[in-house]
């Protein structure tokens, strides 16, 4: 009954963001549909070029929401990411009532699915509330009863719909090799599934590895020493984390309340470490509780050897969402413990108060303090109140910061306007026009806005064909760098940003005219280019900027000059209405 409450109530804050949810894609949303709309004969090698890998599974959900529903913002986000807030509530209090009580079940649920940070990305699209809900879902197949390799190919399937849950499955496989007879014979079938998986279609994307992007969150080229301080780091780093584990990198995301309060994450992570040392402990002894242990040390292994082959981020980062739930679920063990223990203190009760079996009688000195050390249990129960208080504020601490995910539902971010820079350039483009497209983010994002989008405002105007538009990884000279140069330009990218060499090779005809839009993290380019255009005899006649996204310029013929002497002054207009963040 309570998952069915925690499901609904995140099903409100769904609605009380819907604003949110159907503002216009931006930056790493527009790449998503993009490549998962592209047609069958072009879909492979368009994959190539993903600015990130993506299951094959997330595709599929996006592909069906954008055909079922339409590609609208709200209905690609809906199927991808917010539909799948409640599952994680729901889910994150089921699993952890298997090793916890209720209260303790409750904060792990509230810490999780209501984290500011995790509903950020849940109003997104972005796959990692699905990894989280994956994740959980992945251990419970494999720890059911009943038919075991059923379940355990049912686990290996749903690797298809998200990435890291092979870092999951993987230790479930060998656990099961190691301490179960005819374990390798029943979890064959999952790990073909996400061998083939990983091999065939994730390996397939992989040309991410040469961005410079991760950096900060790979092990790879540190040395011994710094690999080392590289791993304490980020080993703190998850512990701090409200809740432990959540990204907090991500300038872009919204995160906890304490965020930035050196002292307070300080004395927050050290009570989340008692916690989860405690709980680590007790879900050893617990049937369950060890297969989950394995799991998630396991994966977090997994992912660092990952990242030593700068494959997988490692640390306190958004694409390790997918521990998180699991993380929260052993702090809040060890929490549930701590609670119990204290109660035994205070009422020199040696019996567990708790439905499962607390620590070992022997171990539990406390039970064992005598009604004169009256001084020494008070110490002891301080301490433990002390950090229970700090746990407790983790839940608190997390979900506090949806009141400025409110606040801040219509602002624009990064590129929003790509849509409606395609509609502009829709309502100018006649054919025989040339369009130039310059910005090494921009290809995906006009690709979709221009062929898919349906968040158009109705508009009739033609959609401008791939043949007429030439994109450029710079603007203004140079060649592109990071992410997957080679691959993109087998794509139809062209590293050179000489946008005048690029007009003369299209030679337009007469009376056509040349758009160019420039994004706006390569605008520094744009004067020099089109400077050069109007020697070449190309005025700007219109000029179009987009807040946070770029530029659209729109050019005819004029006479040709030797020198710009001065500076053409394009007429400045706005046909889509856009506010700015407050």
């Amino acid at each position: 009954m309570l998952a069915l409450v925690l499901a609904g109530v995140m099903v409100g804050v769904d609605v009380a963001l819907h604003t949110r949810i159907g503002r216009p894609l931006w930056y790493d949303e527009l790449w998503r549909p993009h490549f998962a709309g592209e047609p069958s004969g072009t879909f492979w090698s368009e994959l190539q070029v993903a600015n990130a890998p993506s299951s094959l599974g997330s595709i599929a959900l996006t592909r069906l929401a954008g055909e079922v529903l339409g590609w609208h913002a709200w209905s690609l986000r809906l199927v991808g990411a917010t539909l799948w807030l409640p599952v994680l509530a729901a889910g994150t209090y089921l699993t952890s009532r298997r090793f916890t009580g209720v209260v303790a079940a409750l904060g792990a649920a509230v810490a999780v699915a209501g984290s500011v940070t995790v509903v950020d990305s849940g109003t997104q699209l972005k796959p990692y509330v699905l990894d989280a809900v994956v994740t959980l879902a992945v251990l419970a197949l494999w720890t059911a009863s009943g038919h075991r390799l059923r379940n355990r190919t049912l686990a290996g399937a749903l690797t298809l719909l998200s990435l890291p849950a092979v870092f999951v499955l993987l230790p479930l496989v060998v656990r099961d090799v190691r301490r179960e007879r005819g374990g390798a014979w029943r979890s064959s079938p999952a790990l073909v599934i996400a061998a083939i998986h990983v091999k065939l279609f994730v390996g397939h994307q992989s040309g991410q590895r040469v961005s410079h992007f991760w950096d900060d969150q790979f092990l790879a080229g540190r040395g011994v020493v710094g690999g080392l301080r590289f791993v304490a780091d980020q080993v703190l780093a998850t512990l701090g984390g409200t809740p432990p584990g959540i990204d907090r990198y991500d300038p872009n995301l919204v995160h906890s309340l304490v965020e930035g309060h050196r002292v307070v994450t300080t004395v927050l992570g050290a009570a989340t470490t008692a916690a989860v040392l405690v709980g680590v402990r007790v879900l050893w002894r617990r049937p369950g509780g060890a297969t989950l242990l394995e799991a998630l040390g396991g994966a977090e292994l997994l992912v660092l050897a990952a990242s030593g082959a700068r494959y997988w981020p490692f640390g306190a980062c958004r694409t390790n969402l997918f521990l998180v739930p699991l993380l929260v679920i052993v702090a809040a063990a060890g929490a549930d413990e701590l609670l119990a223990t204290a109660r035994r203190i205070v009422t020199g009760r040696h019996d567990s108060l708790d439905r499962h079996d607390s620590l070992d009688r022997q171990h539990d000195g406390a039970a064992r303090i005598g009604p004169r050390a009256l001084p020494v249990r008070a110490a002891m129960v301080a301490a433990i109140v002390v950090c229970l208080a700090g746990v407790v504020a983790t839940p608190v601490s997390a979900s506090g910061g949806l009141g400025q995910l409110w606040r801040e539902r219509g602002a624009v971010r990064p590129i929003d306007a790509m849509v409606a820079v395609t509609v502009a350039a829709r309502a100018q483009y006649r054919p025989g026009d040339t369009v130039i497209v310059g910005g090494r983010l921009a290809r995906a994002g006009w690709l979709y806005g221009m062929e898919l989008s349906d968040d158009t405002g109705g508009t009739r105007a033609q959609r401008v064909p791939r043949s007429a538009t030439i994109f450029l990884t710079t603007i203004g000279g140079g060649t592109g760098a990071g992410g997957a140069g080679g691959a993109a330009s087998r794509a139809g990218v062209l590293g050179s940003g000489d946008v005048a060499a690029v007009v003369r090779g299209r030679r337009p005809p007469s009376g056509g005219g040349v758009l160019v839009f420039v994004l706006a993290y390569d605008r520094r380019g744009a004067p020099a280019a089109l400077a050069q255009l109007r020697r070449d005899g190309w005025c700007t006649t219109s000029s179009q900027a987009f807040e946070l996204t770029g530029t659209l310029y729109g050019l005819r013929r004029c006479p040709a000059t030797a020198r710009a002497d001065a500076p053409h002054r394009p007429v400045e207009r706005d046909s889509w209405p856009i506010h700015a963040r407050r």
